[in-house]
């Protein structure tokens, strides 16, 4: 009995989708800011060029907001939107420091120092 192969033609795409989904191009972040009990933390984090800061929303469905403030002229370096759950990352290209804050809780502060 001959084969005609088709089988084999259409699972090796298959299994090889499947062994590639877990293989996302996003690595672990350099740094974690959890977010909870209306405070960051740690809200001071120091990242190498090119690292990525995580912050994790925790805060029992509680909104915040992760803002950049303006340095340099620069509006806006980065900015989670409001939110109570899930994550935001940020990765730095850029030497310095950026001071954040949450727009909701202004007494909510940090920095990210990138070296």
């Amino acid at each position: 009995m001959r084969r005609n192969g088709i089988g084999r033609r259409f699972a090796l795409p298959g299994i090889a989708a499947v062994l590639l989904a877990g293989c996302s191009g996003e690595g672990p972040p350099d740094a974690v800011i959890e977010i909870s009990n209306v405070q960051f933390g740690p809200a001071d984090v120091t990242v190498p060029v090119g690292g990525t800061v995580e912050w994790r929303f925790d805060d029992g469905g509680v909104l915040h907001h992760v803002a950049a403030e303006p340095r340099l002229g620069v509006e806006g370096e980065f900015d989670s939107g409001i939110a109570g759950v899930g994550t935001f990352r940020h990765t730095f290209d850029r030497a310095g420091t950026y001071v954040y804050t949450c727009s909701v809780h202004r007494y909510m502060t940090g920095t990210v120092t990138v070296e």
